[in-house]
């Protein structure tokens, strides 16, 4: 970065780390921004069908879009600019790679500097940065924030971040790194926020509570999402629309909300309806997506415990009694068991799937995911729901099987 003139230190970035919603929080929050008239570079990870996804702009005269066909998102970077960018930075990358220390540049390291060096050029108001590992050693904490924000942290990649709650805590909450900054926190275990509380008191940042601080009412599930109000210390937002599904969604809103009221203490102008517009504009494949009504399916890249357990307490708020047929498949580094366990309850037939993607864990009984989805369909009543979660790489097969299939977004 350095070598590319420090980008990173022109940006005005909220910066977000965490084991669950982290990708939500961060869509949530460009949402809002771009409503409010700003231009908002947005990096997340990982990606559905292709990796420029990865890096988008949203702008107030961006497009809108409903996740159908495979360019899920019409704002993210082109094949042109990527490339152009890619020439521009490759001098730097070689070096990287040819020095004493540093070694290998990895393609998360490399894209990141791409994604810092591309929302500079695009004179950017605002980039919303989602952490892609824990987050003191993670590549985008080069930068430094406006606002951190920290999503539930639970047990993940414990043979990196460590194996327990609390260590992992300690990492995530490295990118709070500057005095007076401004904190965000969603509802966590105790032993996750004691830490991250002594990282705040450490840096004396300004911390906001999502779980204390805001109060979530008047819950409404409809056909194609949800509505609530939102009390803040800072305002209360009544009627609030969401096509995203599940409690955690609606904590996930309140987390986005926070982190852009804190923009507003900065001095940022917020308009009063930026908030409701940018969260009823909220698309995020993959995320308990209705992908389709005839036949009813579902897709949600759960990818540990915690997150399947929210998985099933979202069908059941949802759905109800609703009978699923369950299609499910895993990346090597995730612990299938703690993820069926959570689930067996709620599926009456379960159908292990293995995605083409390398990463993808071979399981004894497990077909492609062409196959998977036949059988769901073969064994599905048309009252019944087939639900495919597990890893993101299952999701993205199996939404261009579907799309193939004739089978689209409704």
């Amino acid at each position: 970065m350095a070598q590319l003139g420090d980008p990173q230190k022109n940006l005005k970035v909220i910066h977000v780390a965490g084991s669950k919603g982290k990708g939500s929080v961060c869509a949530m929050t460009a949402a809002i921004l771009r409503r409010a008239g700003y231009k908002v570079g947005l990096y997340t990870s990982p990606h559905i069908n292709t990796y420029r996804e990865r890096i988008r702009v949203l702008s107030p005269a961006s497009t809108e879009t409903d996740g159908r066909g495979e360019d899920i998102f019409p704002d993210m970077i082109s094949e042109q600019d990527l490339c152009r960018v890619i020439d521009e930075i490759k001098p730097v990358i070689d070096r990287a790679c040819a020095g004493p220390v540093s070694g290998r540049v990895t393609f998360f390291e490399m894209y990141t500097v791409l994604a810092l060096y591309y929302f500079h050029q695009q004179q950017t108001d605002f980039v919303v940065l989602e952490t892609g590992l824990g987050g003191r050693l993670d590549a985008t904490n080069v930068a430094d924030s406006l606002v951190a924000v920290i999503t539930p942290i639970s047990l993940e990649h414990t043979d990196i971040l460590g194996n327990t709650v609390a260590r992992i805590a300690g990492e995530k909450a490295a990118i709070i790194k500057t005095r007076g900054q401004m904190v965000v926190l969603a509802p966590q275990e105790r032993d996750a926020r004691e830490v991250l509380m002594a990282r705040c008191r450490e840096f004396e940042c300004r911390v906001v509570r999502a779980d204390f601080d805001h109060d979530i009412s008047r819950v409404r599930l409809e056909g194609d999402g949800q509505t609530f109000d939102l009390q803040t210390p800072g305002a209360k937002y009544g009627n609030l629309s969401l096509r995203l599904m599940g409690a955690h969604q609606r904590r996930n809103a309140s987390v986005a909300v926070a982190a852009v009221e804190c923009l507003r203490e900065r001095g940022t102008a917020l308009p009063p309806d930026c908030v409701r517009r940018g969260l009823r504009d909220v698309f995020w494949p993959g995320r308990f997506e209705v992908f389709s009504r005839q036949p009813l399916v579902i897709l949600d890249g759960a990818h540990n415990g915690s997150s399947a357990r929210a998985l099933a307490r979202t069908v059941r708020e949802v759905y109800g009694a609703k009978k699923v047929v369950l299609v499910a498949g895993f990346s090597e580094d995730k612990n299938e068991t703690s993820i069926l366990r959570e689930l067996e309850g709620l599926a009456a037939k379960t159908i292990l799937a293995k995605s083409c993607h390398p990463r993808a864990k071979s399981l004894t009984d497990a077909v492609s995911v062409a196959d998977a989805l036949d059988l769901a369909r073969d064994s599905a009543g048309p009252d019944d729901m087939i639900l495919v979660t597990g890893s993101l790489f299952i999701i993205s097969e199996a939404r261009q099987e579907l799309l193939k299939n004739g089978v689209v977004s409704q």
